[in-house]
């Protein structure tokens, strides 16, 4: 019943407007006025005439396609008859070549019926005589096009500090209904009308070229981790790295003098020379902290989950081991812990390095990392109390493979606790890699010293 009411109100509502026409009897028309050629970016007025000669108008639809993709869509309330201007901009797309858009147009009287027509409006990209590339640190280049490609566009910056110059590029307006069309970093890829930074990577500091191509949005130099190193940078200010790091990466360590002084200590198990001032990181891939430790002339690394916190072993062996001792074993060296006992903080406590799948390692030299007497530390699963290995039956539990370091059982030495062998001796300047194999299970790890 409800459904009947509303027809007839419909219904009647319909013949207020023009009682001897029913409905479906308009008679909509439209003329579209000479349309001239624009270019990608611009602004245009589209002047459409319509009129029904039976009823009142309704809208007025405008579709505006590169191709098969609509791009814009305006509507128009057209009550009268009369001439209305369709304000259309013209968006800059990438990769789409000159051509015609097609603009699809739709007008409908109150009775619903509807007369269409589709007009091609011709565009080209345009052809800039320069484009302007702005640094994250407010520095202007001028970028010219290339003598054989005009939407290629290329320029040389300074760089004396960094191999990456962040920037995004900026189009200025073309003719009186163009706009300035900036480019930057989107989510999958550069895209316009946005002025987040792309990250030009260089092989080298210095001087270089960069390139933008304003029709594939193609740039370069593009970091490519197969060939260049990736930067981590520190200043006085903001002195720590949080993120991820790649086994087997490059990475060049910027910003701060003291880095590059012959003293700083490269932690030898997180990271090896490449002689190149890169250096490889030996970890398995995965989020890591890294302070540079100016008091203590080196930098101290661990492993961290995604948010920030320090990394804990899981009970299947995978996570971070860590090492908890006496004043007998630092990095970079013992002697900055002096009577700081057993202490759990990320200053005293170490991280070893997971180098392969739940295999960890720690690189120790005699006399400097690790004091030749009174050897006295333990492996934990966490930064602090909890989970320990045990040299007894235990859900963690160590044997030992050396002949000089044992893992006490509770009997004349602490449960787990590490310890020099009986008649066993150190010698300042010998080194010692220590690992941690739990490929087997934590219930079965296998303590190794192995003197290189």
């Amino acid at each position: 019943m409800a459904s009947v009411l509303m027809s007839a109100f419909v219904l009647a509502s319909c013949s207020d407007d023009n009682n001897n026409v029913a409905p479906k009897d308009g008679n909509p028309q439209m003329e579209v006025a000479a349309i001239t050629a624009a270019q990608f970016g611009d602004s245009l007025t589209v002047n459409v005439t319509c009129t029904d000669t039976k009823v009142p108008l309704s809208t007025l639809k405008a579709v505006l396609k590169y191709g098969e993709e609509s791009v814009q869509n305006v509507t128009i309330r057209t009550k009268t008859d009369g001439t209305y201007q369709v304000r259309l901009y013209m968006p800059f797309c990438q990769n789409v070549p000159d051509g015609d858009a097609q603009l699809h147009l739709t007008l409908q009287d109150i009775h619903f019926t509807t007369a269409e027509k589709t007009v091609n409006i011709p565009l080209t990209r345009p052809r800039y005589t320069s484009l302007k590339l702005v640094t994250s640190t407010g520095e202007e280049y001028t970028m010219t096009p290339d003598a054989a490609n005009p939407y290629l566009f290329s320029t040389m910056v300074n760089s004396p500090s960094s191999k990456t110059v962040k920037a995004h590029v900026v189009a200025p307006k073309q003719g009186s209904n163009g706009r300035e069309i900036t480019f930057g970093q989107g989510t999958q890829g550069v895209t316009q009308d946005v002025t987040d930074d792309i990250s030009f990577v260089n092989t080298a500091r210095g001087t270089f070229k960069v390139t933008f191509n304003t029709l594939t949005y193609a740039y370069s130099p593009v970091y490519d981790p197969a060939t260049a190193s990736q930067e981590i940078v520190f200043s006085d200010a903001v002195n720590t790295f949080d993120g991820e790091l790649t086994q087997g990466r490059n990475y060049e360590f910027v910003g701060m003098a003291a880095i590059h002084s012959g003293n700083w200590f490269y932690d030898p198990d997180f990271f090896t020379p490449n002689g190149d001032g890169t250096y490889k990181f030996n970890a398995v891939t995965g989020y890591y902290h890294i302070t540079a430790n100016t008091t203590r002339n080196g930098f101290q690394i661990w492993a961290t989950k995604a948010d920030k916190s320090t990394a804990k072993l899981l009970p299947d062996g995978s996570g971070a081991v860590w090492i908890i001792g006496n004043d007998g074993m630092a990095k970079p060296a013992h002697s900055f812990i002096n009577g700081q006992n057993w202490w759990t903080d990320t200053n005293h406590a170490l991280c070893m390095a997971q180098v392969r799948d739940k295999v960890y390692q720690i690189t120790v030299t005699v006399g400097r990392q690790l004091r030749a007497t009174d050897i006295n530390f333990k492996f934990f699963g966490q930064q602090g109390w909890g989970t320990e290995f045990k040299g007894s039956a235990s859900n963690y539990h160590l044997t030992s493979t050396s002949s000089v370091f044992c893992v006490g059982d509770g009997n004349g030495h602490h449960n787990g606790n590490i310890y020099l062998a009986t008649g066993a001796t150190l010698n300042n300047g010998d080194t010692y890699v220590f690992t941690i194999d739990l490929t087997q299970g934590c219930d079965k790890g296998v303590f190794s010293a192995v003197k290189q």
